[in-house]
């Protein structure tokens, strides 16, 4: 007789592989999403706090990499050891009493890399209707 989920299996029980299976991919979409419900919350967070959009950006930049990172007021606080005060810039990455600094430094100054370059993308896409229909003329 197999074991209904939730219940410890007896000497001589039988267990199905889809129990099992099924079991792991409830835990498995369980943790999901609770991970989802964390970062909606973050956002939603973020926004009644007056966070700026590019303070949000890059608290997902980050998250990204670093799961350990929250809102303390405004305020992004990576693995409780760097601080990111507003208006959020390398300069404004703060240590607290560990070595995370100069990982939280590169992926900030990517953050800014990255959103430059698609600025840069977006002016050359919006441009290029405008120079056809010159070109055209």
């Amino acid at each position: 007789m197999a074991a209904l989920p939730g219940e410890y299996f007896s000497v001589g029980s039988r267990v199905s592989s889809g129990t099992c299976q099924e079991q792991r991919l409830q835990g498995e979409l369980a943790s999901e999403a609770r991970t989802e419900k964390e970062e909606k919350l973050s956002q939603v967070y973020a926004i009644s706090a007056d966070v700026s959009p590019e303070g949000q950006q890059l608290f997902q930049t980050i998250h990204k990499t670093i799961k350990d990172c929250k809102w303390q007021e405004k305020n992004i606080v990576v693995m409780e050891e760097v601080v990111i005060t507003p208006p959020y810039q390398v300069e404004n990455c703060k240590d607290k009493e560990g070595s995370a600094l100069s990982h939280v430094h590169k992926i900030v100054e990517k953050h800014f890399r990255d959103v430059e370059s698609q600025k840069i993308l977006q002016r050359s896409q919006a441009q290029q209707p405008q120079k056809e229909a010159a070109l055209s003329s």
